[in-house]
């Protein structure tokens, strides 16, 4: 009898000392993942950037990035592309990004990512107003890249074909220049504007910067016609043909003069009062006397 109880105590307290052990097993991988899941998941996404912020870093390839940054870099952050990589150790990473869609207020900026590759959620207001938006593009817009090549983007989605000619073409450091004329819609009333040149985008990112009315200081009264650089004419009925002086430039993508506006027209001011403007100097300190 005294044996029967030996072996049955024997036998608790291995059961007893299997179960600790399981215990404290299961607890250290517990810790372990929820030390992970504290700074990926749980963990206040401005608090975490301030950390990164804050942390040593030292600097790997984009390549080192988790895949899962796909999924920021084929939505959100399409139109840009990754100029430099840091990473805080057991924090996450802080990527420089940069962008070739002028819509954006800034054309670089930083976006912070957890270890695991989600993007987090910046509040930072002069971060965010760097990736701010005044106007959209109305799509298609074309881009003629540094081999002569057009790219036609149909839709913002395609903003990847950019930054994926660019990784086709790693020595290439010269940037893919927009095609002129194009419509944009302001953001601030869904009106739609026709920039006509590069000095129109320009007006109008400044005064996004400077808090002013968005919209043109004025607009072409339409038909106005177009002299290009090969001499020929091209007329512009109505807003859809200003694609036709954009095709010329995607057809000449060598070409470096400017066609030029055929004098006198006429434009309307944002209050609508009709002037005549009889020359180039004239419409050049029409332009001038918006931005005062």
């Amino acid at each position: 009898m005294r044996t029967l109880k030996l072996k049955e105590t024997t036998s608790k307290s291995s059961f007893l000392l299997l179960a600790i052990s399981t215990f404290i097993l299961s607890l250290f991988l517990f810790t372990s993942c929820s030390e992970s899941e504290s700074i990926d998941g749980l963990q206040d996404d401005t608090t975490l950037i301030e950390k990164i912020e804050s942390a040593s870093k030292i600097t790997v390839s984009d390549t080192d990035l988790p895949t899962s940054t796909s999924i920021a870099f084929n939505g959100d952050l399409a139109d840009s592309f990754v100029a430099n990589v840091e990473l805080a150790s057991g924090l996450g990473y802080k990527v420089a990004i940069e962008t070739d869609n002028e819509a954006r207020e800034e054309s670089k900026c930083d976006v912070f990512f957890t270890l695991q590759g989600r993007q987090l959620n910046d509040t930072n207001e002069r971060r965010a107003k760097k990736r701010r938006k005044c106007f959209e593009f109305v799509f298609p817009i074309d881009f003629i890249m540094p081999d002569d090549t057009t790219i036609t983007l149909s839709a913002k989605e395609d903003w990847t074909l950019i930054r994926a000619w660019y990784q086709d073409n790693p020595d290439t450091r010269e940037r893919a220049q927009l095609v002129f004329p194009l419509d944009i819609i302001l953001k601030e009333d869904g009106s739609t504007q026709t920039l006509i040149d590069r000095d129109d985008l320009i007006a109008v990112k400044q005064n996004c910067r400077a808090g002013k009315d968005k919209r043109k200081c004025f607009k072409l009264v339409l038909p106005v016609t177009f002299t290009m650089p090969d001499a020929s004419i091209i007329e512009v009925n109505e807003r859809d043909d200003f694609k036709l002086v954009r095709e010329w430039y995607k057809d000449n993508p060598n070409a470096t003069e400017k066609g030029l506006l055929n004098f006198p027209v006429d434009v309307e001011y944002r209050d609508g009062t009709v002037a005549t403007i009889e020359d180039q100097t004239a419409y050049d300190a029409a332009k001038e006397s918006c931005r005062d």
